[in-house]
């Protein structure tokens, strides 16, 4: 009777093993969020990251000025159900600079976290800029309320010569906080970034991070994306503080792309988390 107990719990009791190795790591994996399945396939290195529609969560100056853009990701970390992103975003240029949107959600009915932005970019010659307004939002089920806050995020970057990217962003520099509710009150990260890409030729693109979030330890990041053949790319990245490496694939023609990852972080304890996303180009 003890032995069918645990085999009908044991789902539970996983969960519950790895929910307590995240809180312990909770504040590490706090400065590591990223979204796309290119950006985390790359690392995350992705301040000096060219044309990626997910700049809407990471440097809105390194948002495409190329058509409409729409797209839509997943993710289930270590293969947990109660651990899953879902995200989209879409990117609409203009005569007056490219305006967009963004949607994110992570956790389940017990915890989640939404964020929703709304983002800002031009460009004058080789110099781009942009800012992000966003407002975030944690829900506790079972009666324990939520809190929300409003947040701003800026970017900068400038093309120094043909295929080498230099740019900078900051989080948060408002300063924002959860409201208090139950006793819970938490600080927004902030963080401050400086990176660079270089696209060599169409073969190959070389991206790094250097990351610094106020309460945490230096985190360098860097990526490589390689042609293997026409539309379709092979990607690899890696990850301090905390460690993680990660792997994808992508395809993309003048109509829509694909790409996939895979991440495993450096606690061994943890398992491998997949992730897709989806893009269209209108």
């Amino acid at each position: 009777m003890i032995q069918n107990c645990f085999n009908r719990n044991r789902d539970s009791y996983i969960f519950l093993i790895v929910l307590g190795l995240l809180t312990f790591k909770a504040f590490s994996l706090r400065a590591q969020a990223t979204l796309g399945a290119r950006p985390i396939a790359l690392g995350q290195a992705t301040t000096a990251l060219p044309n990626s529609v997910w700049s809407v969560f990471e440097n809105t100056a390194m948002i495409s000025k190329k058509k409409i853009r729409v797209s839509f990701f997943g993710m289930r970390y270590y293969g947990l159900s109660n651990l899953t992103d879902l995200a989209a975003v879409i990117t609409y240029p203009t005569k007056f600079g490219v305006i967009g949107g963004g949607t994110h959600r992570y956790g389940d009915n017990l915890f989640n976290k939404t964020r929703v932005r709304f983002v800002y970019k031009n460009s004058y010659r080789h110099f781009c800029y942009g800012a992000a307004v966003h407002y975030d939002y944690i829900m506790q089920g079972k009666g324990y309320g939520s809190v929300g806050a409003f947040g701003v995020d800026v970017g900068i970057a400038a093309l120094i010569v043909k295929g080498l990217w230099i740019a900078a962003k900051a989080t948060n520099i408002n300063q924002p906080s959860y409201g208090s509710i139950n006793n819970f009150r938490e600080d927004l990260p902030r963080n401050l970034s400086i990176g660079f890409s270089y696209q060599l030729s169409g073969t190959a693109l070389f991206t790094t991070d250097v990351v610094k979030d106020v309460d945490f330890p230096l985190s360098y990041r860097a990526g490589i994306e390689v042609k293997i053949i026409k539309n379709l790319k092979a990607r690899a990245g890696v990850t301090t503080a905390p460690q993680t490496f990660s792997g994808g694939f992508g395809y993309k023609n003048k109509k829509f792309g694909a790409d996939v990852v895979v991440q495993k972080h450096g606690e061994s304890a943890l398992g491998i988390s997949p992730g897709v996303d989806f893009n269209i180009l209108l």
